[in-house]
């Protein structure tokens, strides 16, 4: 079974869409000197403004029709994790399609899958379990000691699953639909990246140290 994720930034939960009106629209309301497109100076939305460097795709100070709808797409989109069934041919989309799930998803981290079972790490440390064939909630929980926010993605390695807080907190869970936490360990610094697994050591790289963990020989 393959899984196709979509995970865009935050604002893009269920029930947090926005209905954008379009380009000529608000051309009309907003473009009062007539070139066809909008400047910061002309717009009076302070949200559209907030977004304006990721609006303005070709960093020239205009919003044009390219830009604008950029932003709507971006605007109107909906989280959610997919999963489809691997093979077929031609245009699989519907045919393939398993399940989705739409709830309590991460901003930044991936999804881990290990022995079965989705792993979700959203901020705030919520960790969500999924049936990776069903899309079924086996477990959803804080990692009580671990709260804050997340941007590194879970690992998992010798039946273990890895997680890493912003403010370098790392838990060690025992896998599964009803995980359970082994261990909390404070690094004390803060911690962006994705810990890497390579010959049986887990590093783990915090704002001003690189850390390898592994079992004494």
């Amino acid at each position: 079974m393959g899984q196709g994720v979509n995970v865009a930034d935050g604002g893009a939960d269920e029930g947090q869409q926005e209905d954008i009106p379009p380009f000529e629209e608000v051309l009309k309301k907003w473009d009062s000197n007539g070139d066809g497109k909008l400047s910061q100076e002309e717009i009076t939305d302070p949200r559209v403004k907030e977004d304006w460097r990721a609006m303005d795709l070709d960093r020239d100070g205009t919003l044009n029709e390219r830009d604008w709808y950029f932003y709507k797409a971006r605007r109107s989109a909906q989280n959610a994790v997919l999963a489809f069934r691997l093979g077929g041919q031609g245009d699989m989309t519907q045919k393939n399609f398993l399940w989705r799930y739409q709830k309590s998803l991460p901003n930044v981290p991936s999804p881990l899958l290990y022995k079965g079972v989705l792993y979700l790490m959203k901020e705030s440390g919520i960790l969500t379990a999924l049936d990776a064939l069903t899309g079924k909630v086996l477990k959803q929980a804080r990692l009580q000691g671990a709260l804050g926010d997340y941007f590194a993605s879970p690992v998992a390695a010798d039946d273990k699953v890895f997680t890493l807080s912003h403010e370098g907190k790392v838990t060690v869970l025992k896998p599964g639909g009803q995980w359970e936490v082994l261990a909390i360990n404070d690094l004390g610094e803060d911690c962006n990246a994705t810990p890497a697994i390579a010959d049986g050591s887990l590093y783990i790289r915090t704002r001003g140290a690189l850390y390898r963990f592994g079992k004494q020989q």
